[in-house]
């Protein structure tokens, strides 16, 4: 008895956890099982002893998360290495249990690269650098802890406005380009960059240590099951290429989310499926020289299935009044562009384990909604200012067609403050049910907010 005793705590810890008790969780098993790095994702599975009403996870990095009892699965990325418990406490009739699994999570160190970084991008790449200030967020941690993180970025090359490379100092080279290849960065032309033995490749390998790679948003526009399938076996293809190269690291970015003026529910599924695969245990473990960045989960609407906009942008990162212009606003950079930063900084300085945050200033306009909501057959509209500003209000229906002007460069001190909106147009017809759409411009900010009229 006592060697089959010996036997089974050397195998079992590989196959899956058992608790000792008899709840809340039977049992607990992790994917990928060994070979996990920091910034891998792990994916859990568990079942229960008796179902709570809710389960708190503690991940043992500081990161837990809440889910309901009909959830038996998680996703966690562990950014540093080390040996991790986890602790679930299991909420029933208000009263709490918890349950530990002990070192449950090894976590390695993956190779350090060097410090020379190329982020190849478009427009949501452009703006996500020149809004949250990355270039100066990466320098400041120079300055402060002696790394010589240089990163350059690279554009389109050719037919847009934005051309060329900038230089870590900021220096724009716009008829420098890696090749025509940086015109299309979804599947296709990554893996005609990195499959066909093109010069752009070339380019990456001989002059930068980590390599940045972003989908642009138009990746999401993934109109069959078949379509998604050739994105996957491409980037089998592309991984293997990057194999090749394991002085390289290779960060994988997501695409951002479309508005969901620009989708349908069928593509933005589609979207989370392909991301969620790109940075899964299945396609990441035993590659050491990949990492992913979620910019699409960051940007997104969470995956819930009875949100008519689950896995479109979501709406306070949407920028107002341009119901076709899928590039998240200026408040989406600022509050993700540090965490982009954070990661590029602990690629390569592993003793940083913090996150960068640059908080954006206090808002000088803030919408509070319209009440009621739903309304007939007039709402008002309140907002608050912190300081006094001339302040315009427009109401559009869906298309962006403008429907009603109530206010133009109306000077209002600090304060709250409410308009009214009667479901009239300009020339006082009565408009007909529907979602619209009011925006707040009071200075330079700018709100945009949905209101739905019921006749």
């Amino acid at each position: 008895m006592a060697a089959k005793s010996i036997l089974a705590a050397c195998l079992f810890p590989f196959l899956t956890a058992v608790a000792a008790t008899a709840a809340p969780i039977s049992a607990l098993v992790k994917t990928p099982t060994a070979n996990i790095l920091n910034e891998d994702r792990v994916d859990f599975t568990w079942s229960y002893t008796t179902a709570p009403d809710s389960l708190t996870v503690d991940f043992g990095d500081g990161q837990s998360t809440t889910y309901p009892a009909a959830t038996t699965t998680a996703r966690h990325a562990y950014r540093s290495a080390g040996r991790y418990s986890i602790v679930f406490t299991a909420w029933k009739n208000g009263a709490a249990e918890q349950q530990s699994f002990p070192n449950y999570v090894a976590v390695g160190q993956r190779p350090l690269p060097g410090s020379n970084m190329m982020f190849v991008h478009h427009s949501t790449g452009r703006n996500l650098i020149r809004d949250s200030g990355v270039r100066s967020l990466l320098e400041s941690h120079n300055t402060r802890y002696g790394t010589g993180i240089k990163f350059w970025d690279h554009d389109y090359d050719s037919g847009n406005t934005f051309t060329g490379i900038i230089l870590p100092d900021s220096t724009v080279f716009p008829d420098w380009s890696y090749g025509v290849e940086a015109n299309d960065i979804q599947p296709d032309g990554w893996y005609t960059i990195f499959c066909t033995g093109s010069a752009f490749m070339d380019s990456l390998l001989d002059r930068h240590d980590v390599i940045v790679l972003k989908n642009d948003h138009s990746t999401g526009d993934i109109t069959s099951d078949a379509m998604l399938l050739t994105y996957q076996s491409q980037y089998l293809q592309i991984r293997n290429v990057m194999d090749q190269h394991p002085d390289k690291l290779f960060v994988l970015v997501s695409g951002s989310p479309r508005r969901p003026e620009d989708t349908t529910n069928a593509m933005a599924d589609r979207s989370r499926v392909f991301y969620d695969w790109l940075q899964s245990p299945g396609f990441m473990n035993g590659h050491p020289n990949l990492v992913f960045y979620d910019l699409f989960d960051e940007l997104a609407a969470p995956n819930v299935a009875a949100d008519p906009e689950r896995n479109m942008l979501r709406e306070e990162y949407r920028r107002p009044g341009v119901p076709n212009d899928s590039h998240p606003n200026t408040f989406a950079n600022v509050t993700i562009g540090p965490r982009f930063a954070s990661l590029l900084i602990r690629l390569v300085d592993p003793s940083w384990i913090g996150e960068l945050t640059a908080a954006p200033p206090a808002p000088l306009l803030i919408a509070t909604g319209n009440h009621p909501n739903p309304f007939n057959p007039s709402t008002a509209i309140d907002f608050t200012l912190t300081q006094p500003a001339s302040v315009s209000l427009d109401v559009f229906d869906l298309s962006g067609r403008l429907i009603r002007r109530i206010l133009t460069a109306a000077r209002f001190e600090a304060g709250h403050h409410a308009a009214h909106w009667d479901g009239t147009d300009d020339q006082g017809r009565s408009q007909p049910s529907g979602v619209y759409l009011y925006r707040i411009d009071g200075g330079p900010a700018s709100v945009s907010r949905r209101m739905l009229l019921v006749r």
